[in-house]
């Protein structure tokens, strides 16, 4: 049945619904959720943290090729990682949505359900939200968690000289996805299938946030633009310039195939959501002993604000042609 005919308030019934089938997090510090005007919630006395992001129709994805359930987690996903990114813990999630008219009931249903799956692997309370008509499909995520100290906490602004650069994961894929679901790209079987699900289903590196700030390390980020774009922003906070070798970073096998191509999807193709970080060697060496995932340093950081060298093989510049995702 078409949003129109149900109306608002029995999209929210439904949601509800599905809510309480999984009650994810920690459901019993939740005082008041969906039904009244804002969620009232019992914390504890701890530095929070808040992000908010959004994923809109003919801008992050188009209807012809729209999975609602994989848009649903990946709403949640690419606010968990701004969390991560912080180094902390995510706790409580609010959820706008912008909906046409003849959307159909079950489509939000299944966006839920995607949203849902990795709260519940991550402890992420849906506190409430919004519905409104729109005439396109956008999805607005609000997340607020909490990190154990001041000092504890990733920031871009931390990066020091003689700093080593750090890379979790493989880079490139989510940018080869996009390119494959718009038929851009026409890889093998097997890979399309990878570097679609890397479009669709990013993994939050929690986890991996948290050890970093054990380990020591104080300035990090997650890569949404590309890692141009995400260093440079480093680089700019930090009153800092890099350097990073080409060879060292870790392109998505599926995306290395296709040579220097791979590599420029690595470098600026965006939402891959791995994390960014430097620190000394005896940190990062903690890190990779410890992380679920590759741990691979790139590079260095070095004096000059803002200053961003890319070396080949043989140690020559590269030029940077692409800088990254950029709305306007």
């Amino acid at each position: 049945m078409k949003a129109a005919k149900t109306g608002e308030f029995e999209i929210i019934d439904r949601i509800i619904t599905e809510i309480n089938k999984v009650k994810p997090g920690e459901w019993n510090t939740l005082i008041s959720g969906i039904g009244d005007d804002a969620a009232l919630i019992k914390t504890r006395s701890r530095y929070q943290v808040a992000t908010t992001d959004c994923l809109i129709e003919n801008v992050h994805f188009e209807k012809n090729f729209l999975d609602w359930t994989a848009l649903g987690w990946k709403a949640l996903a690419i606010n968990l990682s701004d969390i991560a990114a912080m180094g902390g813990t995510p706790k409580y999630a609010l959820v706008s949505l912008a909906l046409p008219p003849d959307t159909d009931v079950e489509n939000v249903v299944k966006l839920y359900r995607g949203m849902l799956e990795l709260a519940k692997d991550t402890g992420t309370v849906i506190a409430g939200g919004n519905i409104s008509r729109a005439s396109e499909i956008g999805i607005h995520t609000t997340i607020v968690g909490e990190v154990p100290a001041r000092s504890k906490v990733l920031l871009r602004s931390k990066a020091k000289k003689g700093d080593l650069i750090a890379v979790t994961g493989r880079l490139g894929a989510a940018a080869g996805g996009l390119k494959t679901l718009v038929h851009s790209l026409h890889p093998s079987r097997n890979d399309a299938e990878a570097l679609i699900k890397a479009f669709w289903y990013p993994q939050p590196r929690i986890e991996v946030g948290k050890v970093l700030v054990k380990s020591g390390i104080r300035c990090g980020m997650d890569i949404s633009d590309g890692l141009v774009a995400d260093l440079g922003h480093i680089l700019e906070m930090s009153n800092v310039g890099a350097t990073i070798e080409a060879e060292r970073i870790p392109v998505h096998p599926s995306v290395a195939v296709l040579g220097f191509d791979g590599l420029e999807l690595a470098l600026a193709g965006g939402e891959d959501y791995e994390l960014l970080f430097t620190g000394k060697m005896e940190a990062i060496e903690k890190v990779a002993a410890e992380a679920c995932c590759p741990v691979t340093i790139i590079g260095e950081i070095t004096r000059g604000k803002g200053k961003l060298e890319i070396l080949d093989i043989k140690g020559n510049i590269m030029p940077i042609e692409n800088g990254g995702w950029r709305h306007f």
